[in-house]
């Protein structure tokens, strides 16, 4: 039988190869087929649950734990069938329910939280000057109810007393702004712009009105809220 060549090689048989291959001493790659342990399936399977679950419950907790407190935020309360015990000065609701414990809390009576006066609404009168609270930053004034500027509401309320708390800060270009009483207005010492007792704008580079901090009167008690400014109205 003639020798088989391809290309000028000669081609030999399997067996003659692995003949070949047996006499060099090199053995032959033989493919290992892997079997799934199903018990190794198994535990991997339950630790990646296991790991899933920590995370959930870690989340949760971290949610739980950075709620906002329930004093402010009292969805929290409800849903967990808690009942609310309210503050017969303020009429501010708490609920006795954990967390908040890593929310960034603003203590009462500190710029950016609310502020309980211990002057009473009834003491304020039309003609009064403003009292300014400084560590409020907020100036308390009474205006006549037909005033054209009105008092911010606390959650969307009103107060009847017609109590405005003003932000002592000017709008132009953030300026402390004090009350001359010879003029009866704000008068900002930065570029003049000048404010009616009620934060309406009279003239100078402001844009708009003194903004306000909301207010809300409880039996007498006036509670101003620093951590929700509203801004005045633009001017023409």
């Amino acid at each position: 039988m003639a020798e088989q060549r391809n290309a000028g090689r000669r081609v030999i048989s399997q067996a003659d190869a692995d003949a070949i291959a047996a006499k060099s001493g090199v053995a032959r790659l033989v493919r290992a087929v892997v079997k799934r342990d199903p018990l190794a399936t198994r535990r991997e399977f339950l630790a990646i649950a296991m790991a899933a679950s920590s995370a959930l419950l870690t989340v949760g907790g971290l949610l739980f734990i950075t709620s906002p407190d329930p004093k402010d935020d009292p969805l929290l309360g409800p849903l967990l069938g808690f009942t609310a015990s309210v503050d017969p000065t303020t009429g501010d609701k708490t609920y006795p329910v954990a967390g908040g414990f890593a929310y960034p809390r603003i203590k009462a009576n500190t710029f950016g939280g609310k502020f309980t006066l211990d002057a009473k609404a009834s003491s304020f009168k039309v003609d009064d000057p403003p009292q300014l609270n400084p560590d409020g930053k907020f100036f308390v004034v009474k205006v006549a109810p037909d005033s054209n500027v009105k008092p911010a509401p606390f959650e969307g309320v009103a107060n009847s007393e017609n109590i405005m708390a003003i932000y002592q800060v000017c709008v132009h270009l953030g300026c402390l702004v004090p009350y001359i009483p010879s003029e009866t207005r704000f008068i900002c010492p930065c570029h003049g712009s000048t404010y009616e007792r009620n934060s309406q704008y009279v003239r100078g580079p402001a844009p708009r009105n003194l903004d306000q901090f909301p207010v809300k009167v409880v039996n007498d008690t006036i509670i101003v809220d620093t951590g929700k400014r509203q801004f005045g109205q633009v001017h023409a």
